[in-house]
C-alpha cells in the first residue's frame, strides 16, 4: 500500500513540529542551566566570608572525653571554591581560622552546602564522626543547630544550639 500525498505531508508537519519543540527545549534548558548557575552563585556569594561560631550547651548531656570529634572551630571561612577530595567534593571548602593542622593521613573534610536560599550547611567529618551544623540566615548573622554523627549508634540524639556571626577576614 502506498502512502497518501496528505499522508507524507502530514508527517513532515509532524516530524518538523517535534525537532522545533526539541530546539525549543534545547535553547530552553541551556537558558535554565545558566540561569540557574547565576542564581546558584549568587546564593553561594552571599553566605562565602569568615564567621565567629558560637556553640551552645549539648543536649540532654555533653560527650566528655569525646567532645573534640564534634567541637567546630570557633572561627572559620566559607569559600567559593568547590571541593575536588574526598567528601568535600559534596560541597564547597571551608576552613578554620587560623588553618588547622590536620596529621598526616587524616582523612577529615569540612565543606558546606547551601540548602536554600536562606539556608546552609556545615560539615565536619572523617567519614565516621563528625558534626553538621544546619544555619539559616536572619540578617547578616546565622543561626540554628549542631548535630553530632558517629560510626556508632547513640541511643539518644544530642543537639546544641549555634550561631555565626560575621567577622572580617584576615589574609589566609
Amino acid at each position: 500500500m502506498k502512502p497518501s500525498h496528505n499522508g507524507l505531508k502530514r508527517s513532515g508537519r509532524v516530524l518538523l513540529y517535534v525537532l522545533l519543540l526539541k530546539f525549543m527545549c534545547v535553547a530552553q534548558c541551556m537558558e535554565d542551566s545558566a540561569s540557574g548557575s547565576r542564581v546558584r552563585d549568587s546564593i553561594v556569594s552571599s553566605f562565602t566570608g569568615c564567621y565567629q561560631l558560637t556553640v551552645g550547651r549539648w543536649w540532654p548531656w555533653g560527650f566528655g572525653d569525646e567532645a573534640h570529634y564534634v567541637t567546630p572551630p570557633t572561627r572559620i571561612r566559607l569559600l567559593s571554591e568547590h571541593g575536588t577530595h574526598g567528601f568535600e567534593q559534596d560541597g564547597y571548602l571551608l576552613r578554620s581560622i587560623p588553618k588547622r593542622e590536620r596529621p598526616p593521613g587524616s582523612r577529615e573534610s569540612s565543606y558546606w552546602r547551601a540548602t536554600s536560599p536562606n539556608q546552609i550547611d556545615l560539615i565536619w567529618t572523617d567519614g565516621f564522626v563528625g558534626v553538621r551544623l544546619s544555619l539559616e540566615k536572619n540578617g547578616n548573622e546565622l543561626h540554628g543547630w549542631a548535630h553530632p554523627h558517629f560510626d556508632a549508634s547513640k541511643l539518644i540524639p544530642r543537639t546544641a544550639r549555634v550561631d555565626a556571626r560575621p567577622i572580617a577576614c584576615d589574609n589566609p
